[in-house]
């Protein structure tokens, strides 16, 4: 009887029991999904802020691809003193955003995060004053001295070929932020090292003036484009050490195409870039420096005292009134048109007159000469290079193509030092400075 009636029991014992257990199982479950989406914000956030650091350096190296387009200097530095991504594509010194993380097919940077909420900016300063031997970015818009404007310095206004960079992006709001000096790197150009080369050569002076050459190549040689026979040299005995010659092989150019473009753009980040005659304004050319480029000058006067000189110590026989020192030699590229040089001073390094060897010259400007020399002045079309009158080159001499060196004094007027082919620089790349690298707090800007 007891037995029946606990069968017969419907009190729901069962069902309580259960419905506690479903409760322990959906609570259990909840948690998991609660573990689950922590782990997978925690992975986005990681994602994100990866993202964001990508995209930083990405944007720190296209800074320093757009430097070696440009180096930042006095005459030639940024428009702006930080470059932002939403007005960046109209400053020329700023990377291009669409190449970053823009929305065309040109993005670098393209996962869903950098193109969903994408900022950036950077920044350039010198390395110098606060910022000379760190970054602080609390420091870097302060006026820094040597700047003029004075201001931050956005520039390399020391003349070190050094400045910081720092960037800082936003991606999906995750800031990342990062600095490191760059450095404009140079390049030792490979040309030939021959004392004097021209399509043709012409001494006007006569005599040997007591046994002192006017033309001294010793260690090295001076090479003609042409024969030897009829007006492709003209030099009376002894005023050429060792003779002039021509090549058994075809001489080339001294520079490639690619090479000039090199130095044109060094002069120019240099501020060494003139277009026009040296001479034909009241204050003339200062052909001071490592590379100098004179672009187009179609009807040049006689360049004489207005060039700047300094005192130097060149070989006897040569004027002590030097452009350039002896441990600092330059490079003077003379491109499209010819030179006429005079006047008791001397240029130091390599005196090149690229007479439209790579092309590049206007229809006006033509290349000059057909590998003979003539007697008649130097607007008949055989002249490149005229120098008379005490004008001297401590170092080498070459001309491009066909045309005549024409060199008229009573003295010592070229001497060759191989050292001054050293000073052959061009600029390349802007690379990182090592150990300069490091991340910056993320809103530290």
């Amino acid at each position: 009887m007891t037995r029946t009636q606990r069968l017969n029991d419907e009190g729901g014992w069962v069902l309580v029991t259960a419905a506690v257990l479903m409760a322990v199982m959906l609570s259990i479950g909840l948690m998991a999904v609660k573990l689950v989406d922590a782990d997978g914000n925690r992975t986005r956030e990681q994602r994100e802020t990866e993202s964001s650091l990508n995209l930083d350096e990405g944007v720190l190296y296209a800074q320093s691809l757009v430097l070696a387009q440009g180096w930042p200097t006095v005459d030639n530095h940024p428009a702006s003193t930080v470059c932002q991504s939403a007005t960046a594509a109209a400053d020329a010194s700023c990377p291009s955003p669409q190449n970053l993380a823009g929305s065309g097919s040109s993005a670098n940077f393209a996962n869903a995060d950098q193109l969903a909420k994408t900022t950036w900016k950077t920044k350039i300063r010198d390395n110098g004053g606060a910022l000379t031997s760190s970054y602080d970015p609390a420091l870097a818009d302060n006026i820094q001295a040597g700047c003029n404007p004075a201001g931050p310095c956005n520039w390399d206004a020391n003349g070190d070929r050094e400045v910081w960079v720092q960037a800082q992006s936003h991606v999906r709001g995750r800031p990342r932020n990062v600095v490191a000096r760059m450095r404009l790197e140079t390049l030792v150009e490979s040309t030939p090292r021959t004392a004097v080369t021209a399509g043709a050569l012409s001494v006007t002076n006569s005599g040997n003036h007591g046994g002192t050459p006017i033309i001294d190549a010793t260690g090295s040689e001076v090479v003609v484009r042409c024969t030897t026979s009829g007006d492709c040299i003209q030099a009376e005995e002894g005023q050429v050490r060792p003779p002039a010659h021509s090549s058994t092989v075809a001489v080339p150019s001294m520079m490639t195409p690619e090479q000039l473009a090199r130095f044109r753009t060094r002069a120019q980040t240099d501020g060494k870039y003139f277009t026009g005659c040296p001479g034909q304004n009241s204050q003339g050319y200062n052909l001071t420096g490592p590379v100098v480029w004179v672009e187009g000058c179609s009807s040049p006067p006689t360049l004489t005292n207005r060039v700047p000189t300094a005192p130097c110590s060149p070989p006897n026989g040569m004027s002590t009134a030097c452009v350039n020192s002896v441990d600092k030699p330059g490079i003077l590229i003379w491109h499209c048109g010819r030179a006429d040089l005079s006047g008791g001073w001397t240029y130091r390094g390599v005196l090149y007159v690229v007479n439209n060897s790579d092309g590049t010259c206007p229809a006006s400007l033509p290349q000059r000469g057909n590998l003979t020399c003539s007697n008649q002045p130097a607007a008949d079309g055989h002249d490149v290079l005229n120098t008379t009158g005490g004008f001297g080159v401590w170092g080498a001499v070459a001309v491009d193509g066909p045309g005549c060196l024409k060199v008229g004094s009573n003295n010592l007027q070229i001497t060759f030092d191989p050292r001054v082919f050293d000073a052959v620089e061009s600029y390349g790349t802007v690379g990182l400075v090592q150990n300069t690298w490091r991340e910056l707090q993320p809103d530290a800007f």
